[in-house]
């Protein structure tokens, strides 16, 4: 079972993903900003990390940041999301995906799955 973390400091949106992905089949672990979850990530290795872009403490960017600095997390795949323009995240991180919130359900499992299958190859 694949495992996701959903990182998001709005508890609605974090509850409501949370049980969309254990619908689908997912193993499910929640933070409510980015420095929680890199204490959930030393705990164990998540197969993707969703992660809002704007939250206090330490937001997606930073987190992403520190993803990609700790050799143990390689291989994590990563998936963002903002209710702020993604265009300009795009720009910045070209290679993670990014979802406009509000998102249809459809593109999120979409992305999920696309990013969870790109880690396999």
């Amino acid at each position: 079972m694949e495992t996701v973390l959903v990182v998001d400091d709005e508890q609605g949106i974090l509850e409501a993903l949370a049980d969309l992905l254990r619908e689908e089949g997912y193993r499910v672990v929640t933070a409510s900003h980015g420095r929680e979850a890199l204490e959930r990530m030393a705990e164990l290795r998540p197969d993707l990390v969703l992660t809002d872009w704007m939250m206090p403490v330490l937001d997606g960017p930073a987190l992403i940041g520190r993803i990609r600095a700790e050799p143990a997390f390689q291989g994590v795949a990563l998936l963002g999301m903002s209710a702020v323009d993604v265009s300009a995240l795009r720009r910045l991180y070209p290679d993670v995906p990014f979802l406009q919130k509000p998102f249809d359900i459809n593109a999120l499992m979409h992305q999920v799955r696309k990013a969870l299958d790109s880690r396999r190859l």
